[in-house]
């Protein structure tokens, strides 16, 4: 019955649509530290206040509950009926942009690019358009739909279990944060930690220093480490070897003694590992070759490879 208009309200309204995902999708809304009434810092709360600013432009009632989360009801005198999980921080940008910078976002031959056009910036202004639409269109409902815009979605979640410690569920929710029509389970994952303590080894050759990763559902495409006490051809030989077993490459500045290694490989998302190439695990296994000095962190290395293998 209302399908044929809904269709034409959404074609007569795309490019207005792309507008507002772009004015979204500019803001560099990752994770930040905290400041005050900022739980995730400016970006995150830059993006939630043009988001509610866009929906209540559009006649919509809205709500922030402390910065963590804000909302937007079609009707609040109506019963609680539906909650539309959307989010609007994303992960870090990192490299490897080709069409456009991250938060630069353009429209090319039909495709959208930017940091958060599909995750999940697009989907949350695609719902609210929805919405707009059955309220432009004088649809009536007899139940309430409220939109759920989170900050936090990325890291952890704590911006929709503090929501939910003020708010109770609606009957029926939905995310419009992966493929249609329906994802029963994106994926699964254990988000260990794992610690051990040793002493410090001035024993000559010897790791300096190892760090990488940025969030824990990315794969990490870059990881550093830094040596003392090898030759560069050495390393060189090594590298050679295991980019022909991982696929990772390796990038070497020498300082005096000291040598620094990024290992290159391909980032991805955890919902689709198969995509990317853990950097992290390809310098372990490059680390794991090198003729080290015996000593307690050179063990630990040796079974963190052996935990997680390439």
């Amino acid at each position: 019955m209302y399908r044929e208009k809904i269709e034409a309200y959404m074609a007569a309204h795309t490019q207005e649509m792309i507008e507002d995902i772009c004015e979204l999708c500019r803001i560099n809304s990752e994770k930040m530290p905290a400041e005050e009434d900022m739980p995730f810092g400016p970006g995150a709360a830059e993006c939630l206040d043009a988001a509610l600013d866009m929906a209540e432009g559009y006649g919509f009632e809205v709500q922030d509950y402390d910065g963590y989360v804000g909302c937007v009801d079609f009707d609040s005198t109506l019963p609680k009926q539906l909650d539309i999980l959307a989010h609007l921080d994303v992960v870090p940008a990192g490299e490897g942009w080709q069409e456009t910078e991250p938060f630069q976002p353009v429209v090319k031959e039909g495709l959208l690019y930017g940091r958060g056009t599909a995750d999940d910036k697009g989907p949350a202004v695609a719902a609210l358009y929805a919405m707009r639409a059955v309220k432009e269109l004088g649809i009536p409902l007899k139940k309430n739909v409220r939109l759920i815009m989170g900050t936090d979605e990325e890291c952890g979640s704590s911006d929709i279990r503090h929501y939910y410690a003020i708010e109770q569920e609606a009957p029926m929710t939905f995310s419009p944060d992966g493929q249609y029509p329906v994802v029963n389970v994106e994926k699964g994952r254990l988000e260990g930690h794992f610690t051990a303590d040793f002493e410090a080894s001035e024993a000559l050759p010897r790791l300096v220093k190892l760090e990488a990763g940025t969030k824990v559902n990315v794969v990490p495409g870059k990881a550093k480490a830094k040596v003392e006490g090898l030759d560069l051809s050495l390393l060189e030989q090594t590298a050679a070897a295991v980019q022909t077993d991982t696929g990772i490459a390796f990038q070497f500045v020498v300082n005096g003694a000291i040598c620094e290694i990024t290992a290159v490989g391909a980032g991805a998302h955890a919902a689709r590992p198969q995509e990317g190439n853990n950097a992290i695990t390809g310098l372990l296994t490059f680390l794991c070759r090198l003729p080290l000095a015996e000593c307690a962190q050179k063990e630990c290395l040796k079974k963190l490879l052996a935990l997680m293998p390439h």
